[in-house]
């Protein structure tokens, strides 16, 4: 059996439930597409880019992105609206291609702050609804895992000790092997309201290359933009994210979409742990685009500045001087939300709950 892993930073560390599941299960397939500090946007970018690139969807998808819904929730880099949308999306996308999926529920330490206990109680009711409402197999959470959550089973908040990981691996083992991971059910009211748009679809326009960049997280091809570059990105819905590479080179750029235009930062403090860091930057200011965002590095460096600036998660400061500034970019997420699409989705699972 073909086995898709598609989490956060637990299931890419060495001893994490990811690397156990392998070696509990040598007799499958798996292949661990883990990427740290993202969300479940970016699972479901992985999964149709992977459609993209044709290739042959998996057997089986463990989804575990709930501990870094939680982190980006608290952090307003993502709402609940889009952590629905984008379950509900994958759910869609794998039931219409007859993958059963998993969702693997994980959580902060205990003793985090009153805000982020009650953000993670409402990323979990968001994952519970979208299971229950395409009749998959029951989330795991730490709960059923572990039996009740203990400070000893982190090494730091966000990170399962070794041996939690192997319960957690355990798990997850044991539901793959009952073969009662069923396919999720497709919605009627579920219409396609993301997009992934890959870089080999922009238009570059000035100093801009295509190049081919591999790495342990995501492969792939990047448009590079060195200062005077820009890229038109066809698509329609709001900016949800951008799939970027993070170096020493990186710096400030444009965005421009709707006739608005604010600035960001492609630098970030985690590349000290990560020189040359994959990473999704969600938009917090979510512009709406109609077939005209562009993706820019002006060479104006008093008109750039003089832009009102998006946050990001973790910014850091330029290394390299402003004129030698470049910025990579593989892909964008555009969203489009409904709100009477999820009004109506509720209302079904209510309605089924109550037979």
């Amino acid at each position: 059996m073909r086995v898709l892993l598609l989490g956060g930073s637990n299931a890419g560390v060495y001893f994490g439930w990811a690397a156990q599941l392998q070696g509990l299960m040598p007799e499958h397939e798996i292949t661990n597409r883990f990427l740290g500090a993202v969300g479940s946007l970016y699972g479901l970018a992985r999964l149709q880019e992977a459609e993209r690139r044709e290739q042959a969807p998996p057997d089986l998808v463990v989804f575990e992105y709930a501990l870094n819904d939680i982190i980006l929730l608290d952090a307003g880099f993502t709402t609940a609206a889009l952590v629905h949308d984008a379950l509900a999306s994958v759910a869609q996308h794998c039931a219409e291609r007859g993958v059963p999926l998993l969702f693997l529920c994980l959580r902060p330490r205990p003793t985090a702050t009153r805000r982020v206990s009650a953000h993670a109680k409402r990323i979990q009711r968001i994952y519970d609804r979208v299971a229950k409402a395409h009749d998959m197999a029951r989330c795991v959470t730490l709960d059923t895992i572990l039996g009740r959550e203990r400070e000893e089973d982190f090494v730091d908040p966000h990170h399962l000790t070794a041996e939690a990981s192997l319960r957690c691996a355990q798990v997850v083992a044991e539901n793959i092997s009952s073969g009662r991971i069923p396919v999720p059910r497709a919605s009627r009211f579920q219409a396609p309201i993301f997009d992934y748009v890959p870089a080999t679809e922009a238009r570059a326009q000035g100093r801009c290359e295509r190049v081919e960049i591999s790495s342990t997280v995501f492969s792939g091809t990047f448009l590079e933009l060195a200062r005077g570059g820009a890229s038109l990105w066809p698509g329609r819905g709001r900016l949800a994210g951008m799939l970027l590479r993070s170096t020493q080179a990186s710096g400030y750029y444009r965005i421009a979409a709707g006739g608005r235009s604010y600035r960001r930062t492609a630098q970030s403090s985690m590349r000290e742990i990560v020189p040359n860091l994959i990473l999704l930057h969600y938009s917090r200011r979510r512009p709406w685009a109609a077939d005209d965002l562009e993706i820019a590095m002006p060479g104006d460096e008093a008109a750039l500045a003089g832009l009102p600036e998006e946050k990001t998660l973790l910014p850091a400061e330029p290394g390299a001087p402003f004129a030698e500034q470049k910025l990579q970019i593989a892909g964008v997420m555009f969203w489009r939300p409904s709100f009477w699409r999820r009004w109506l989705a509720f209302l079904q699972l209510r309605l089924s709950s109550a037979r």
